[in-house]
């Protein structure tokens, strides 16, 4: 038998096999577009039975404007919400990365709205917190409908930094008829006490710049802290830790 007659007896059964196997794939494909077909609709019945047992998602108005501002061992939070006629509270969080987040509750009530900061307004504690904090807030209204999240970082002043402020430093004019504050930046005042010649100590008063002195000791001793507001968007003043003792000059001693 030669080769073209082998030709001929073989190539029925070789269109054969190929058509077979063709149509082999072809119901592979299509049983797996079929597959990810069905796996598609019951991901979207899925959802649209949960769409329409729970509802559509609603948010709460979000909130507008989170300041922060800087206190010692606290911080102030000034709260303005997008307007909402439905809207009750709103939520404060931090310390979330520790694994243990605090919260408060701030309601929209008048008693907690601040006319100067126009906003709701309140204080809150952090004693166990000194440096940078994130907090986070969402509203809910009445319905118990919470909105986005939106953060704000601020700073808490504790021991460790006031310790760092320095006191301004003290000069006499002729005859010590006056100390003068050389006030360093953020310094508000001074809180100052002074010996007197029968050797009693005046009351504190507060000073900016300049004090007259009365009947000053010579050699006696000036006590001064000063106090500071680091920025004007702080709640509280810091001040110095310790006296700043300076002797008064003998009269005509410089």
């Amino acid at each position: 038998m030669n080769s073209e007659c082998l030709e001929k007896f073989f190539k029925p059964i070789n269109e054969l096999y190929l058509t077979t196997t063709m149509k082999n794939k072809i119901l592979y494909v299509m049983g797996a577009v079929l597959s990810v077909m069905q796996i598609c609709c019951d991901n979207a019945d899925d959802l649209l039975n949960q769409y329409i047992e729970d509802g559509p998602i609603v948010y709460a108005g979000r909130i507008e404007v989170l300041d922060i501002k800087s206190g010692y061992q606290k911080v102030g939070v000034r709260i303005v919400p997008a307007e909402d006629v439905n809207r009750a509270y709103c939520m404060l969080r931090w310390n979330t990365a520790s694994g243990a987040a605090d919260s408060v509750k701030v309601d929209y009530t008048p008693a907690n709205y601040h006319d100067d900061f126009e906003g709701y307004y309140t204080v809150v504690d952090m004693p166990d917190i000194e440096g940078n904090v994130l907090i986070e807030a969402w509203n809910v209204d009445a319905f118990g409908n919470k909105s986005l999240l939106t953060d704000q970082g601020g700073f808490v002043y504790g021991p460790n930094y006031v310790r760092t402020l320095l006191p301004s430093s003290v000069g006499f004019t002729a005859g010590n008829q006056a100390v003068e504050f050389d006030n360093r930046v953020g310094a508000v005042d001074n809180l100052v006490s002074y010996e007197q010649q029968d050797g009693q100590f005046t009351e504190e008063v507060t000073v900016v710049e300049s004090l007259e002195l009365i009947n000053p000791k010579s050699g006696g001793v000036l006590r001064s802290k000063t106090r500071y507001l680091i920025n004007e968007n702080d709640i509280d003043t810091l001040v110095t830790p310790d006296y700043l003792e300076t002797v008064i000059p003998q009269v005509g001693e410089r």
